[in-house]
């Protein structure tokens, strides 16, 4: 199997106790059945503790129930009390890799940092993104999907589109949402094997011949929508909304935008992570969309802030709020495919305040 990692992903550790967003919160911790077996046969008192806090949620998944926003074990330090008294090889899996992320596509895996986490938003935004290629033979290659190499390819040129710049980000992300709109309709027609030709023809692409961009209310409206349609982990985030939505219709937009470098590398962090997902489900446009709307999103949010907010920050919430809720990912698909069109994404696009620190430098 080979095995893609960010450059940024070995430099990650921990926070712990400093860390300023424990990630033992708001949501319930799901033990897999390798740990729950040790745990059903682990001597003293902490044994006993372990076996009386696991439950199965909805879904029949042994988890940890909070108690009130944290989990049971998670001491006043901020520190776990399981990895504190038998290591950390002892916590349940999604202890063990939280914030890493792993998905495999046939015989591809690939790595990553989710930004939810406050450390893993610091290293995905402090450089630009660059793949490390590995083998790992001990890991079984299955079959790759027949949409796996065209989608890797346009995966490469979307990614050279973000990183186009010559042009300023909004551009950048017209242009992928245009292209992500035409391989749609080769792949809607089964001819991924015209990919290449696609991929070739947008890389040339002058900036004249883009349309021009849409500014106004509507775009911001859109993506206010449906981030307060979605279920929400944290009442502060729900507070956030409400008040950008307040600002919005009181007609106060924010002027001034957070940085563009900062902008562009929360857009290619979205393309990288999200973008394969279409490998599975054929729907590259809206993964393509995603990535406008999440950009725009966080750009927005973060502008609207008094003092022009924390991009970082800004970045780790929104993560945090949809990209580990398989029913908010869902819902945003959805609306993608019915309710809103290329010209409502343009729309989004120009709500983008305008950026700091373009450097109109060509690649």
């Amino acid at each position: 199997m080979d095995l893609h990692i960010p450059s940024c992903f070995s430099a990650f550790h921990c926070l712990a106790g400093n860390c300023p967003h424990t990630c033992c919160a708001d949501w319930e911790v799901p033990i897999d059945s390798d740990t729950a077996a040790e745990y059903a046969t682990l001597p003293g008192p902490l044994g006993v503790q372990l076996r009386r806090a696991l439950r199965q949620d909805e879904e029949g998944v042994l988890c940890f129930p909070l108690k009130g926003r944290f989990c049971p074990f998670l001491d006043e330090d901020g520190l776990c009390r399981i990895q504190k008294e038998l290591g950390e090889s002892h916590t349940g899996l999604i202890c063990r890799t939280h914030p890493r992320f792993f998905n495999d596509y046939g015989p591809l895996r690939e790595a990553g940092l989710c930004a939810s986490c406050p450390e893993a938003a610091r290293l995905v935004l402090a450089e630009d993104l660059t793949l490390l290629a590995q083998s790992t033979p001990e890991i079984p290659a299955e079959e790759a999907p027949p949409l796996l190499a065209p989608l890797l390819a346009a995966r490469e040129t979307a990614l050279r589109l973000l990183r186009r710049r010559s042009l300023p980000l909004e551009r950048r992300l017209e242009l992928l949402l245009l292209f992500s709109n035409e391989l749609q309709l080769l792949l809607d027609n089964g001819a991924p094997e015209a990919v290449q030709a696609l991929c070739a023809l947008y890389e040339e692409t002058p900036p004249e011949s883009l349309p021009p961009l849409r500014p106004g209310c509507g775009g911001a409206d859109c993506c206010l929508t449906l981030l307060m349609e979605q279920e929400h982990l944290r009442q502060d985030w729900t507070d956030l909304l409400s008040e950008a939505a307040h600002r919005l219709s009181a007609g106060t937009l924010p002027a001034q935008g957070p940085p563009e470098r900062l902008a562009e590398r929360a857009a290619v962090y979205f393309l990288y992570r999200h973008w394969l997902r279409a490998v599975w489900d054929g729907d590259a446009l809206s993964w393509g969309e995603f990535v406008v709307f999440a950009t725009a999103s966080v750009c927005l949010l973060s502008a609207s802030q008094d003092g022009g907010g924390s991009f970082p920050d800004l970045l780790r919430r929104f993560c945090l709020e949809t990209e580990h809720s398989a029913g908010n990912l869902d819902l945003l698909q959805d609306a993608f495919c019915t309710r809103f069109s290329i010209g409502d994404f343009l729309s989004v696009i120009g709500a983008i305040p305008p950026l700091s620190g373009r450097s109109g430098t060509a690649d």
